[in-house]
């Protein structure tokens, strides 16, 4: 029962559903961020769901299919590579996507600070399996600390609910043995940083 909570929990949280979770954040902080016309919401949401959740998840069953991967949890380091390539590839093409657009620059380092957190995760993967799930989610809790400390806008309990929820998500990485426990907290630290150095620079 324990582990099959923890493999539910290691599903809902998935880092690909970060960007658009970020999204939401962003458009409903409070910030001049979230004064943004309507039609240009919903254009972001689509072509950040396509980009950054859809077309990744859409090509997983195919590595498996033609062999890339012996499984669809990506469970050895060398698995991951061709994925993670291909993902950045998606996440670079939103953020030059946003960049055309006549929207707040906190959309645009958002997505930036994703594709270098993915950056390092790909480059990291040649020789450690460290946490995708609590790097994302270490970039989220950051998005929300710059927004609530820089911005000036009250989303405390939404913070205080993602730092619970991604120690949720660091047990059931360590419940399911996914990952170590440096693997896991080295993940979130370095999203977390990642994010708060891309809106301080």
């Amino acid at each position: 029962m324990e582990k099959r909570f923890a493999t539910f929990i290691s599903y809902v949280a998935h880092p690909l559903l970060i960007p658009i979770l970020g999204l939401l954040i962003i458009s409903n902080s409070g910030t001049y961020a979230a004064d943004i016309d309507e039609r240009y919401r919903q254009f972001i949401y689509l072509a950040i769901f396509i980009f950054t959740l859809l077309l990744p998840a859409a090509l997983i069953p195919l590595f498996y299919y033609f062999g890339l991967t012996g499984s669809l949890h990506f469970s050895e380091k060398r698995e991951r590579l061709v994925p993670l390539y291909l993902t950045l590839i998606f996440y670079l093409a939103a953020y030059f996507f946003i960049k055309q657009l006549p929207v707040s620059v906190i959309y645009q380092r958002f997505i930036f600070g994703a594709c270098i957190s993915m950056i390092f995760l790909t480059a990291l993967c040649y020789f450690w399996k460290i946490s995708a799930h609590l790097l994302g989610w270490g970039g989220l809790t950051g998005l929300i600390v710059i927004l609530s400390f820089r911005f000036g806008t009250d989303l405390m309990l939404i913070l205080i609910a993602a730092i619970l929820f991604s120690g949720l998500i660091a047990y059931s990485r360590l419940r399911l043995a996914a990952h170590s426990p440096a693997e896991v907290y080295s993940g979130f630290l370095l999203g977390f940083s990642v994010m708060v150095t891309v809106f301080i620079l």
